[in-house]
């Protein structure tokens, strides 16, 4: 609140509320209307600048510039000349009228990792314009607006401010530029913080968000997002939009999120997905979900036993990208069959040019795809794993289970 009380000291403030309805008089005292709207300018702005005030007449929205401004405040706005208004035309994306798409609208507290509704919006001059300086949640704010006297109001309940720079909207057309142009502020967010944001939404506006973000960032997303909240949200995600989100998830994940999709969606969801990554997920798909097959991801990092330390680094680093994290290389024979284990300090501390059979570790427990999740539990938290491998009959690696996908079923609200 530093900038906010140094500003207050040497600048007029009010609130939109306050001028909301007030009368218009232009420079020869007749009035010209009542305030229907205050439009800010954000973008190239640190604070959004009010640029117009839009009011009715005859049915017909008009604007007037704020070069006209005489005096802009509670009780009544004057101007400096007469008929200096012109039609409102709402097309430019760089405007935002307040009482349209801010007030009441549900907004992210990014500094705060919370969804609360603008209930108010302060305003006050800086330099030559008045500016947006930031967002009142408070109930005072609500009965601010109700017409309660001030000096009852203040007695009953504190103000609750949120600076301009630290929210993000995610309604209305201010929603639509605030998810398209500065939501990097969102991204800055652990995805599981945006996903407990997200879970305080309607389903449409939880929908709206998610494919907002990049695909990358979405997948990261939705994999943290609580189960009774997912399964209706993917409902409403476009399938195109779902199919390219999977893509971009963990196997274990995406295979998840297929199975709470109804059968119609699958479907159309799967006719858009990749040929190896739709072969994948119908493996995975054939298991249920609280048992090892239905827990494992199939996108590990395995590597030859004949490979070479530098082949291992050279591999890791290529294909890295295709992983959400790796906590250990499995290594295989060329029959697919699991031989050992490799830690990546190992990696990093064997010569370059030692075998990967001469510098792995043996394997100290593997699961088959039937063990049931308490079963991959135990051997997780007995041994002091990270991850454990699944294997099948002929001992053939099939995928991997990390602590956290075992976790999440245990807590899953975390």
């Amino acid at each position: 609140m530093g900038v906010i009380s140094s500003i207050l000291r040497f600048s007029s403030m009010f609130f939109l509320s306050q001028i909301l309805h007030v009368p218009i008089y232009d420079s020869y005292q007749e009035m010209v209307g009542r305030v229907k709207d205050v439009v800010v300018r954000h973008k190239g702005e640190e604070y959004p600048v009010v640029t117009k005030i839009i009011f009715t007449k005859g049915g017909k929205d008009f604007s007037i510039h704020h070069d006209y401004f005489e005096l802009l405040g509670p009780g009544e706005i004057t101007l400096n000349k007469r008929n200096c208004f012109e039609s409102w035309n709402d097309t430019t994306t760089d405007e935002i009228p307040l009482n349209r798409d801010v007030m009441d609208q549900q907004i992210f507290d990014i500094k705060k990792v919370r969804v609360v509704r603008a209930n108010d919006v302060q305003l006050t001059k800086i330099k030559d314009h008045f500016s947006i300086l930031a967002i009142d949640i408070s109930s005072r704010a609500l009965l601010r607006r109700l017409g309660f006297p001030f000096d009852i109001v203040k007695g009953f309940f504190k103000p609750k401010f949120i600076d301009w720079h630290n929210l993000n909207f995610i309604e209305g057309a201010a929603g639509s530029f605030s998810l398209n142009t500065p939501y990097r502020k969102l991204k800055q967010l652990h995805p599981a913080d945006i996903a407990n944001l997200l879970e305080h939404l309607t389903l449409a506006k939880g929908s709206q968000l998610v494919q907002a973000f990049d695909e990358k960032t979405a997948a990261k997303v939705l994999a943290e997002v609580g189960s009774e909240y997912k399964k209706p949200l993917l409902k409403t995600i476009h399938s195109k939009d779902l199919a390219s989100i999977l893509e971009a998830m963990s196997t274990d994940d995406a295979a998840d999120a297929i199975r709470r999709l109804p059968h119609y969606k699958k479907l159309r969801v799967f006719k858009r997905l990749g040929i190896h990554k739709a072969r994948i997920l119908n493996q995975l798909m054939q298991y249920n979900e609280d048992i090892a097959g239905g827990l494992m991801a199939a996108d590990y990092f395995s590597i030859n036993e004949s490979a070479t330390i530098q082949d291992a680094i050279d591999e890791i680093k290529r294909r890295s990208e295709e992983h959400r994290s790796i906590y250990h290389l499995f290594v295989v024979d060329d029959s697919g069959v699991l031989k050992g284990i490799m830690s990546l300090r190992t990696l990093l501390l064997t010569p370059h040019h030692t075998k990967v059979s001469e510098a792995m570790s043996p394997v100290l427990a593997t699961v088959i795809p039937s063990a049931p999740l308490e079963e991959v539990a135990r051997i997780l938290t007995k041994y002091n794993l990270l991850s454990v491998a699944v294997v099948d009959e002929e001992k053939k690696l099939r995928g991997a289970i990390t602590v956290d996908d075992v976790m999440r079923h245990f807590v899953p609200s975390a």
